[in-house]
C-alpha cells in the first residue's frame, strides 16, 4: 500500500467513524484520560510477543491499520523478517498515533493565542492525553530498542 492509498485508507475510516457518532478522531483522544487500558501485541499476535499498554480507544485503529494497510500476510508467519517487520510497522503506526496526539495539542494552543489566551488553562486538550503522549513515548522507545536488539543476530 502506497502513502495515497493509507491516505485513502484513513480517510475512509475517519468518515466511518463520524456516521457512527462515537469518535471525532480514529485515535479517540476525547477518552483517552477517562477510560481503561488494553494490552497489544505490538506487530499482533501472530507475529510477536511483545505487549505495550494502551488506551482502550487507540487500539481499533491500530487493529485497523494492522488489518487494512499493512502488507497480506506472506506464506511462513515463522520467517524471522516477517515478524520483525510487522513489529516495525506497527511501531510506527503507534508514533504516528503520538504525532496525530502532538499536533492537536500543538494546533489547540495556537487557535488559543490566536484568541488572545496567554495561558494553558484555555487551551482544549482533551483529559489525559498529554499524560498518555509521554507514556506511549516512554513505552515506544523501550519497544523499538527491544525490535532493534532482536536483529542482532
Amino acid at each position: 500500500m502506497d502513502e495515497f492509498e493509507r491516505f485513502m485508507s484513513r480517510a475512509g475510516a475517519l468518515w466511518r467513524s463520524k456516521q457512527t457518532g462515537k469518535k471525532t478522531s480514529l485515535w479517540g483522544f476525547e477518552n483517552w484520560g477517562s477510560e481503561g487500558t488494553q494490552e497489544h501485541h505490538v506487530g499482533r499476535r501472530k507475529y510477536s510477543n511483545i505487549l505495550t499498554t494502551i488506551p482502550l480507544s487507540m487500539h481499533p485503529e491500530l487493529t485497523r491499520r494492522q488489518l487494512e494497510e499493512h502488507p497480506p500476510e506472506g506464506p511462513d508467519p515463522d520467517n524471522p523478517l516477517e515478524r520483525r517487520g510487522r513489529v516495525h510497522l506497527d511501531v510506527s503506526d503507534m508514533h504516528e498515533g503520538l504525532a496525530d496526539g502532538h499536533r492537536l495539542v500543538g494546533t489547540r494552543m495556537i487557535e488559543a493565542a490566536a484568541r488572545g489566551e496567554r495561558d494553558l488553562s484555555a487551551v482544549d486538550v482533551p483529559e489525559g492525553l498529554l499524560g498518555w503522549l509521554d507514556r506511549i513515548a516512554h513505552d515506544l522507545a523501550a519497544v523499538a530498542k527491544r525490535a532493534m536488539k532482536d536483529l542482532d543476530v
